[in-house]
């Protein structure tokens, strides 16, 4: 049984983003933002929605080429540092609020904004699947179509204890604070949604996938 935590996954990165703990960063989670990235096809007039926006790196990195972006995260102490760097990088197209996968409107009503493009990395993996299927459904409704969703993240296309000496390479903790879903159940819950599914295998256990709304 999966047991989710968000007060802990948050304490989790509000020390990181303090300093405190450091998370053990590889180069499949960082392949797997820039894939993930290159399949958003940013356009100028974009608006994108940056779910788990962490540090704002992937935000900041869309705000100097669509018109604006959204960044919301449960991490206060991550946000705040997003909204230093995004100042030192003087843009004014990027906002940083307090939302989850959730509850994304908890703080600002994304309703007011047409966006078109949904990024999540290395975010989706910390909710259990059945939250999984139902933040899928919830974030699919802020969608202006055409649009897409495009999620790079950990993702089992096999079972996982056959590659359990491949763990650290994607940073999964084992399932402490990490519940990745499986390639197939992620395909399915955006099919449900009526998208289009794009998926690009990285890794054993990490995935980029896109999915396109008509």
């Amino acid at each position: 049984m999966q047991k989710y935590n968000q007060k802990r996954v948050a304490k989790l990165f509000d020390e990181c983003a303090q300093g405190k703990t450091q998370l053990v960063s590889t180069k499949i989670p960082k392949l797997v933002g820039q894939i993930a990235f290159e399949h958003l096809e940013l356009k100028p007039k974009d608006i994108l929605l940056d779910i788990g926006t962490g540090l704002g790196d992937w935000a900041i990195k869309s705000a100097k080429i669509c018109k604006q972006v959204i960044g919301i995260d449960i991490s206060k102490r991550s946000l705040e540092r997003a909204e230093r760097n995004a100042k030192k990088a003087k843009l004014n197209n990027v906002i940083f609020s307090y939302g989850s996968f959730e509850e994304p409107c908890k703080v600002l009503n994304l309703n007011l904004y047409p966006i078109n493009k949904i990024l999540a990395v290395y975010s989706l993996h910390h909710l259990p699947d059945e939250l999984k299927k139902e933040s899928i459904i919830t974030i699919a409704k802020f969608l202006k179509r055409p649009s897409r969703i495009v999620i790079g993240d950990m993702m089992f296309v096999d079972n996982p204890n056959k590659f359990k000496d491949k763990f650290r390479e994607v940073n999964y903790d084992g399932g402490d604070t990490d519940f990745p879903a499986k390639t197939q159940f992620l395909i399915e819950c955006f099919e449900k949604q009526l998208a289009k599914i794009t998926v690009t295998q990285i890794h054993p256990l990490a995935g980029v996938i896109t999915a396109d709304f008509r």
